[in-house]
């Protein structure tokens, strides 16, 4: 049906409407409408007029009202949003403000130079790939330049050093390392807040491309202060020739190990480094603990650390060489065919595969319906407060350390060459489609998914030296006296480390 030329009576009814509640407000601006009248000034008869004045934080404007011997001012304020822009990096696409979108420009142009140095304490293999990461980068942005020089030692004090001389040129401007030197460097000061120069949009945008555990890895106090790039935990490795099908369960790893012990023929049922990080998956599969983030509270000699260490003793430490419990000697013993299986990190892989070629990488098999959780550090890349006093410096430091997060190029190339285990979504899907290719790597990833992340507080750091001790203790009388007189050590042991542990964080 067509309508008829003309007002309609919705029309009608809408004009009388907009006239009666113009009326309206003349009849309230004349009266004050019922609101706090400003304050009035006399003055001559006017005739409307507007003024519009912008300011750093927006647009003010000032609008006069005719009257007949008043003038009411009212003034009105809205704050400028920041313009974003968007960059692609790999598969993401991240929101980013404005005048960091020009410098990424500048930066891919060449339009720009600036240095930043890049630290890391890695093995030499690592040092390699990271080296060729860092040569992608300065080629896709060549008016940014890394400084990479390979291991620095004793990285996290010399950072602090650094921070403290306020010496620009030779410190870190990126650094990377597990996440639990978190809550220390943003606790001193050491490392810069994220969202103190990237607004809240690429912050959301960056979340929501790490897996969840990954990203608040990064946070501390509300802050985001570092991006993750790979993650890492302990599993099971297993010689393929000797364990063709790994263990579902603690009872057929068991058995496995009591088949190949042997000590008078050198062979061994595990190679297993003992040190408080390396038992761990034992103390929480009993339910213990040894710090909890959250709490603040310490769980050295609970029931379940206690039953933990009492297991590992019973059915672990049993079958192992412990003549030497360190890394080097029970990574030989795995590396020579002396032990079927070890339980190691994946930075012992690439050395494990130059004498072992067919290997097999599974989480640590669950004991009955206990399932061992391992510790897993999260690698973060962090950026100096140093780096503060040159924004040049500090956005290079930014989109290096985004690019490094996101790009998932590199992220596959640093899987390939390095072992390292991603945790961006992307690249973890990926790998997941093509497991038949990754079968190491997705052995490490079932293992992430049972772990716990180390704790972040720096409460932290005086709680390792205490359980390093204790162990050091039970492990002594094993040694001396045997596994019934070490069992019998462990729960005075463990009282004792927690009596120093308290005391310390008392102190």
């Amino acid at each position: 049906m067509r309508r008829r030329a003309g007002l309609t009576k919705q029309a009608i009814a809408g004009i009388i409407i907009v006239i009666v509640v113009i009326a309206a407000a003349a009849v309230l601006i004349m009266q004050g409408g019922g609101q706090p009248t400003p304050t009035p000034t006399t003055t001559a008869p006017t005739t409307t007029t507007t003024t519009t004045t912008t300011t750093s934080i927006g647009t003010t404007t000032t609008t006069t009202l005719p009257t007949t011997t008043t003038t009411t001012t009212t003034t009105t304020t809205t704050t400028q949003q920041p313009q974003l822009k968007t960059i692609t990096i790999g598969s993401s696409t991240i929101r980013v403000p404005d005048d960091f979108y020009e410098f990424v420009q500048k930066a891919k142009n060449g339009e720009i130079s600036v240095t930043i140095n890049f630290w890391t304490s890695m093995l030499p293999f690592e040092v390699d790939a990271i080296t060729q990461v860092v040569n992608e980068f300065e080629s896709e942005y060549p008016g940014i330049k890394v400084s990479y020089t390979g291991t620095q030692q004793n990285m996290k004090e010399a950072v602090k050093a650094g921070v403290l001389a306020n010496d620009l040129e030779n410190t870190a401007n990126v650094f990377t390392w597990a996440h639990d030197w978190t809550g220390e460097l943003a606790e001193g000061g050491f490392i810069v807040p994220l969202d103190k120069y990237l607004p809240p949009e690429t912050i959301e945008d960056l979340q929501a491309q790490y897996l969840t555990n990954a990203y608040s890895a990064g946070v501390y106090n509300l802050h985001l202060y570092g991006l993750p790039w790979a993650a890492e935990a302990i599993a099971l490795v297993c010689n393929a020739e000797m364990v063709p099908t790994p263990p579902k369960t603690f009872a057929e790893l068991e058995q496995i190990m009591q088949q190949y012990y042997n000590p008078d023929n050198d062979t061994y049922g595990l190679a297993y480094q003992i040190d408080p990080y390396f038992v761990y998956p034992f103390v929480t599969a009993f339910g213990g603990y040894y710090y909890d983030d959250e709490t603040g509270s310490v769980g050295v000699n609970s029931t379940g650390t206690k039953e933990g260490i009492k297991f590992l003793i019973q059915h672990v430490l049993a079958y192992e060489f412990t003549g030497d419990l360190g890394h080097e000697t029970q990574l030989s013993i795995f590396q020579q065919g002396k032990a079927p299986c070890m339980i190691t990190g994946p930075w012992d892989i690439p050395a494990i595969k130059e004498n072992i070629p067919n290997i097999t990488v599974s989480a640590i098999p669950p004991i009955d319906d206990k399932v061992p959780r391992p510790f897993s550090g999260i690698k973060l890349l962090w950026i100096s407060k140093v780096t503060e006093q040159d924004q040049n410096k500090l956005y290079a430091s930014i989109l290096f350390v985004m690019w490094f997060s996101l790009n998932d190029d590199t992220l596959k190339f640093l899987v390939d060459n390095a072992g390292f285990i991603p945790v961006k979504k992307s690249v973890v899907t990926y790998i997941s489609e093509h497991i038949d290719q990754y079968p190491i790597v997705a052995g490490f990833i079932e293992s992430i998914s049972n772990s716990i992340p180390m704790p972040k507080s720096p409460q932290m750091a005086k709680v390792w030296g205490p359980v390093s001790e204790a162990l050091s203790a039970i492990l002594a009388t094993y040694s001396e006296n045997g596994p019934d007189a070490a069992l019998e050590a462990v729960d005075q042991a463990l009282d004792n480390a927690q009596e120093s542990i308290l005391q310390s964080l008392s102190g």
